[in-house]
């Protein structure tokens, strides 16, 4: 019987996931963003990272600067991109 609970991940692992990895809303929402400036035409992305910690804001610059993306700006509170 306690097999069948060891399914269930422990809360302090669940807690280091998170906060090390972006989260599917964060994705989404970065996704979201990119594409609606592009079906706008803007030359620029804004995107609000007041969600974010700083361990996912490191790992979101990392993906977008693999993806090829160029930062124009940058703060604590916010990312912007060059399409």
């Amino acid at each position: 019987m306690a097999n069948r609970y060891d399914e269930i991940p422990n809360y302090y692992f669940t807690k280091l996931l998170m906060y090390h990895e972006l989260t599917d809303r964060q994705i989404k929402y970065v996704g979201f963003e990119i594409e609606k400036a592009a079906l706008e035409n803007k030359r620029k992305v804004y995107i609000d990272l007041i969600t974010f910690n700083p361990s996912q804001k490191r790992k979101l610059e990392q993906v977008l600067k693999s993806k090829d993306y160029q930062f124009a700006e940058g703060s604590d509170c916010s990312i912007t991109i060059n399409l």
